[in-house]
């Protein structure tokens, strides 16, 4: 009996794609409209950045002399001035006040603005002039703020009219509770603004749901305001450290400094270190020193916008 023969059919091959289509390159008026926003970005971008860069150096460099405006020449003494910062007994001491003047500011702002951006939220009659005149303090300058309330607080201001004998800017307590207090009031507008921000992104199902389950207002902001808005909070109170660390003409309007040394932040200590008493080598050290802090809260504020856009 003959073998079977086996046949084998073949495989088909696969179709043939033909020649490669040309890339086409991208039209001009496509890369101009790609371009001009960074053509549009650049000269500012630029100049700031140019300015920072050069101001900064020359901060740097200024830090490593013994530059003084009474004195001829200047010697580079290398890290002298930053020995002498850590070593200054008031410098030190200027940084505990900072401490507590920024972490005080911080707490009292963030606590009220956010109560404020909360209610605020909801509608009722004069809102939108209510809100005008929250944020009013943060918009007016520094200097017009520490006068106005220097006007009041003074022993000859207008609260002596109502029978105060002795204005509160005279003792050490009263005067930094003062600026505390004052700062603080200029502040809870910024943070009322950016929470009401972030309270426009919160579903208002949520709400919906939580009073369906009979859940009371206070529970709602606790349990989902609070926690759905809390990055919003911490990028405002990092902006808010940051500035009120560098803070210096509202504390000059206000108390100066005083009584005696008991309102100089490590900002006005700074200044008056270079413009008062025009040590200027060592202003710039004591300068670099707060620019430190205020690289670790720029990276805070980074990372911390870069987990909400994460999130979100």
């Amino acid at each position: 009996m003959p073998p079977e023969t086996m046949t084998v059919s073949p495989v088909p091959s696969a179709p043939d794609p033909g020649p490669a289509r040309p890339r086409v390159a991208a039209s001009p008026r496509k890369v101009r409209r790609d371009f001009l926003p960074y053509a549009l970005i650049a000269p500012g971008a630029l100049l700031v950045v140019g300015f920072t860069v050069i101001a900064l150096g020359f901060t740097l460099i200024s830090s490593f002399t013994d530059w003084d405006v009474g004195r001829l020449n200047t010697t580079f003494i290398g890290i002298d001035n930053y020995l002498r910062a850590f070593r200054d007994p008031e410098m030190v001491a200027s940084l505990w006040r900072s401490g507590i003047f920024v972490l005080s500011v911080v707490a009292l702002s963030t606590a009220a603005g956010f109560l404020l951006a909360v209610a605020l939220n909801r509608r009722f009659p004069g809102r939108g002039a209510v809100r005008a005149l929250v944020v009013l303090p943060w918009v007016i300058s520094e200097m017009a703020s520490g006068v106005f309330w220097a006007l009041i607080l003074k022993n000859d201001g207008i609260l002596s009219a109502f029978g105060l004998e002795q204005s509160p800017l005279e003792s050490p307590a009263g005067a930094m509770t003062a600026l505390i207090l004052v700062e603080s009031w200029r502040s809870i507008g910024f943070v009322t603004v950016m929470v009401l921000a972030g309270l426009q992104s919160i579903d208002p199902g949520l709400y919906e749901a939580a009073k369906i389950d009979g859940a009371t207002a206070g529970r709602i902001t606790w349990s989902i305001t609070l926690p759905l808005v809390s990055p919003t909070v911490l990028i405002a109170a990092i902006l808010l450290m940051i500035g009120n660390f560098n803070l210096v003409t509202m504390i000059i309007a206000l108390t100066a400094g005083g009584p005696i040394t008991a309102t100089t932040t490590t900002a006005l200590y700074m200044y008056n270190q270079s413009f008062t008493y025009f040590h200027l080598g060592y202003g710039a050290a004591i300068a670099m020193i707060m620019s430190v802090f205020n690289v670790i809260a720029m990276f805070a504020f980074i990372l911390l916008q870069r987990g909400r856009g994460a999130r979100s």
